[in-house]
């Protein structure tokens, strides 16, 4: 239950929620924050109102052999998607596969099989498709939720990573660290359009609120990209620094800012998307290599997932500095926010 104080934050939350023209609905929605540990083979469930781990949810009895990595939302933020894979992506097992959780009751809801490593996740926006990098096969496949049936697959470059559906469900964006490349593909005709050439190791893709662009990290380039959706160029590159080594983005409910996670600084660094700058660096009290980042669904809090520090760092984006850590399992390696409807 939450303490008479805790209401008073929740309603001052909703008001100033209101003034930022954030959607009714998820103000009126409770979360929880999903964080991925890949060498515990477990994923940390997270209570926003105290910054306490009120669960942890066993991905695999084989910790140091299978791995959770990327998650992603359904867009009704009920269900949680983890991909999960061993560390010998030579060989397929029962393991390589997806699992839903439900965000209700922590429990899992189905899983089904995604040979090819799979690395990172995204869902479509009427929350009918997943789709997965298959980093093994270099290759991009999306999957029905319903049943798990394969819809289709298509080469990618090498060493696929990141994923995103744009926010109308046209297309999949994939990143291939390998080749340094984003792969672009029609989901209404399933066909792949175009590959375009990005920053130095390119780790994850974003798109913007209303999907006129998509962001890439670059790793080792240091930079964020900017890809005009229309035709799929390179429109602008963000500057972060060789040592950087950003992969994470968490896109600001408003839209006006982009939230990266910079492993290699162990730092959070604010992007304003109308001048593409970077408009602040957060350091002090963040936890140790940063990959992961999720952002509350009023924008209030930034979530990172810290690999080196088996933490999650809590940012708070009016003051953009840190307020809490949170201890949670090895090797913290991405990090989602779920919803809950409020009762009453």
């Amino acid at each position: 239950m939450r303490s008479p104080g805790g209401m008073k934050t929740a309603l001052a939350g909703v008001a100033v929620a209101a003034l930022l023209g954030i959607p009714a609905q998820a103000q009126n929605e409770d979360y929880r924050v999903y964080v991925s540990n890949e060498y515990n083979a477990d994923v940390s469930v997270i209570d926003p109102a105290t910054n306490t781990v009120m669960a942890t949810l066993p991905i695999s009895g084989r910790p140091g052999e299978v791995r959770p990595r990327g998650v992603a939302v359904s867009p009704d933020g009920r269900t949680v998607y983890i991909s999960v894979s061993d560390f010998n992506p030579q060989v397929e097992t029962p393991e390589d596969k997806i699992v839903a959780i439900d965000v209700e009751t922590n429990e899992i809801l189905s899983e089904f099989r995604a040979g090819g490593n799979p690395e990172r996740l995204a869902v479509s926006p009427d929350g009918e498709e997943v789709w997965a990098s298959l980093e093994a096969l270099a290759q991009g496949a999306g999957y029905k939720v319903e049943d798990g049936s394969e819809i289709a697959r298509f080469p990618v470059g090498v060493e696929a990573e990141g994923v995103a559906v744009s926010p109308d469900g046209r297309w999949v964006y994939v990143t291939a660290e390998a080749t340094h490349s984003v792969t672009v593909i029609d989901a209404e005709n399933l066909s792949v359009v175009t590959h375009r050439l990005v920053g130095n190791r390119p780790r994850v893709v974003e798109f913007s609120n209303d999907g006129t662009r998509a962001y890439v990290t670059a790793e080792i380039g240091g930079t964020v990209s900017v890809i005009d959706t229309q035709d799929h160029t390179v429109i602008d590159t963000i500057n972060l620094g060789l040592d950087s080594r950003p992969v994470e983005i968490a896109v600001a409910p408003e839209g006006d800012r982009l939230y990266v996670a910079g492993g290699g600084t162990s730092a959070v660094y604010v992007i304003d998307t109308e001048e593409n700058e970077v408009i602040a660096t957060i350091r002090e009290q963040m936890g140790r290599r940063p990959w992961g980042i999720a952002i509350s669904p009023d924008g209030s809090r930034v979530y990172t997932a810290n690999g080196l520090s088996d933490s999650v760092s809590v940012i708070d984006t009016e003051t953009l500095s840190v307020i809490d850590n949170i201890a949670v399992g090895r090797g913290a390696h991405s990090a989602i926010v779920g919803r809950i409807p409020n009762e009453g």
